[in-house]
C-alpha cells in the first residue's frame, strides 16, 4: 500500500495579505533566494516616491535586504506589522546622501636632478627583471631596450645614463670572465656558449641606449636625421576609459606600468562587480581594447564582501596568495567565467583597476 504524500506549499510572492512577523521573515528568505542585488536596490527605488529621498538612497554603496524586501511586500498591498514598516521609513527619512570625494594625496616637490634619478632608476628596476630573465633562460630569450623606452620615455642623458649601469653591473663582468676565478665561479652555472649568447644580447641593448641621439650627418649637416620615435606610454594608454577612483579612497594602479602586468583585478562600484583578466604574455593596448587577455573571471561577491576585497587587493604582494586572502577574509559566493571575444576586453568608465600583477 502506496503512502500517501504530505502536502506541500510552495512558496510565492505574497499580495493583499495581513502578514505576521513569521510571514515576513519567510518571505524575506525566498526574495533572496529568487531576486540579487540589483532587483532588491530596484524595489525600494521604486517605493519611494521623493526625488530627493530616492536620490539618497540610491547614492548608498550599500542597502540592507530586509529593507528591499519591506518596499516591494508593501508595494504588493500587503499589511506588515508596525514595527517592520517604522523601521524602514526610519531608514528612508534618515539616510543621508553620499558624496564621494577623491582623496589626491600630496606629493612632495622634486628638483630636475631628483626626478632625473627617480626616472633612471626606476628604468634601471624594470631593466634588471628582462635581465634575470635573460639569465633564467640562459641565453635563449632575447631582450631589448625597446620597452624600457616605450614605459619611460627616456631622454637621451638618461638612455645614456641606463647604459653606463649596465655596462658596470653586467656587461663588465661577463667581458672578463674569463680571466677572473672569482667571476668564473659566480658564472660557473652557465656554459661558456651561455655566456656569449647573454654577453652579446647585452651590447646589443646597451647600443640601443646609446643609440637615442638627434645628431646632424657629418657628411650633410644641413640635412636634418631625425631618431625613430617610439610613442610614450601615455599615448599609448590615452584612449582607456577606466575611473581613477572606486569606493571614495582605493585608486587605480599607475597606469604607466599597466603593459608590464599579467594579471589585473578590475572593481566596479556602479555594477557591483569584481573581475580578474589574465595575460600570460602581457597585455597590450589597441585604441580603447585590452587586448592579449586569455581569460576573465569574475567574483561574484555581495554587499559590502565587494568594498572589503577590493581594500585587500589593492594592498596584496603576489597574486598566488588572493585567493587564499579572500578566503579567509570576505564570503566569496562563486567563480564565473566571462566570454571573450578576439582576446580583447573594452575598458568602460564604470571600472577601475584596483591591483596588478607580473607574476601567475
Amino acid at each position: 500500500m502506496k503512502r500517501k504524500r504530505k502536502n506541500q506549499q510552495t512558496i510565492t510572492e505574497p499580495s493583499e495579505k495581513v502578514m505576521s512577523d513569521w510571514e515576513v521573515l519567510r518571505s524575506f528568505n525566498w526574495y533572496r533566494t529568487n531576486y540579487n542585488e540589483k532587483d532588491a536596490r530596484q524595489f525600494l527605488l521604486d517605493f519611494i516616491q521623493d526625488q530627493e529621498r530616492r536620490k539618497a538612497i540610491d547614492s548608498q554603496s550599500y542597502i540592507p535586504f530586509s529593507y528591499c524586501w519591506t518596499a516591494r511586500l508593501i508595494s504588493n498591498g500587503n499589511t506588515l506589522p508596525e514595527p517592520v514598516v517604522n523601521k524602514l521609513e526610519s531608514y528612508i527619512h534618515t539616510t543621508k546622501h553620499r558624496k564621494r570625494k577623491v582623496f589626491v594625496s600630496s606629493v612632495p616637490t622634486l628638483n630636475a636632478e631628483q626626478k632625473n634619478s627617480r626616472i633612471v632608476s626606476s628604468a634601471y628596476c624594470f631593466l634588471e627583471e628582462k635581465i634575470s630573465s635573460l639569465y633564467d633562460s640562459k641565453g635563449k630569450e632575447e631582450i631589448s631596450a625597446e620597452s624600457v623606452f616605450s614605459i619611460y620615455n627616456l631622454n637621451r642623458s638618461q638612455a645614456a645614463e641606463l647604459a653606463e649601469e649596465l655596462e658596470k653591473n653586467h656587461i663588465r663582468d661577463l667581458r672578463e670572465v674569463a680571466k677572473d676565478e672569482d667571476l668564473k665561479e659566480a658564472y660557473s652555472f652557465l656554459t661558456r656558449r651561455q655566456q656569449n649568447l647573454i654577453f652579446n644580447n647585452l651590447k646589443k641593448v646597451k647600443q640601443e641606449l646609446l643609440s637615442v641621439k638627434n645628431v646632424a650627418s657629418e657628411t650633410n649637416k644641413k640635412k636634418k636625421v631625425r631618431k625613430i620615435r617610439i610613442k610614450p606610454i601615455e599615448e599609448v594608454i590615452a584612449k582607456l576609459k577606466f575611473k581613477p577612483v572606486v569606493f571614495e579612497n582605493i585608486s587605480q594602479i599607475n597606469m604607466k606600468h599597466l603593459l608590464e602586468k599579467k594579471v589585473l583585478y578590475l572593481a566596479s562600484e556602479e555594477k557591483r562587480t569584481l573581475l580578474r583578466l589574465e595575460a600570460p604574455a602581457g597585455f597590450e593596448v589597441r585604441n580603447a581594447f585590452l587586448t592579449n587577455v586569455q581569460s576573465i573571471q569574475k567574483i561574484v561577491l555581495y554587499g559590502r564582501n565587494l568594498e572589503k576585497a577590493s581594500r585587500l587587493l589593492q594592498g596584496a604582494k603576489k597574486e598566488k596568495d588572493v585567493k587564499k586572502t579572500l578566503a579567509g577574509r570576505v564570503t566569496v559566493r562563486r567563480y564565473e567565467d566571462v566570454e571573450l571575444k578576439n582576446n580583447e576586453y573594452r575598458s568602460t568608465d564604470k571600472f577601475t583597476i584596483v591591483q596588478g600583477f607580473t607574476d601567475l
